[in-house]
């Protein structure tokens, strides 16, 4: 499977020298141009994040529900379980010292970055 750079490099380039040629159509005084220019800007932004994070169109999209308790203290936890059933030594993800709670509507992205294994 080719990176996301290879994925992502052509058509980078590509929505670039349109940008470029936008921005030379709005300096030339045509303001029909910067719905355009800014339109070009997100796609810019979307690819260079999916090339900065490996996302690719194949990648496995989950979006989290609405949790089954509808409380406001209610909600998700993403933990370790340390390749153990015993609960009491899971241990809830924290990056930065901060607890990580995703919210009904997150998205889960699966890039296929974890190897398979074989059994081997």
């Amino acid at each position: 499977m080719p990176d996301a750079t290879d994925r992502f490099g052509l058509a980078l380039a590509l929505l670039q020298q349109q940008r470029q040629a936008t921005i030379h159509a709005l300096k030339s005084g045509n303001p029909s141009g910067l719905a355009a220019k800014l339109s070009l800007d997100d796609a810019i932004a979307c690819l260079q994040l999916c090339e900065q994070y490996g996302i690719h169109a194949k990648a496995r999209i989950t979006v989290l529900p609405e949790t089954r308790t509808r409380t406001p203290s209610s909600e998700y936890r993403i933990l370790e379980d340390h390749e153990s059933e015993d609960r009491s030594i899971w241990t809830e993800l924290e990056l930065s010292g901060e607890a990580i709670r995703p919210t009904p509507g997150t998205l889960l992205l699966d890039c296929g970055r974890w190897v398979e294994d074989t059994g081997q």
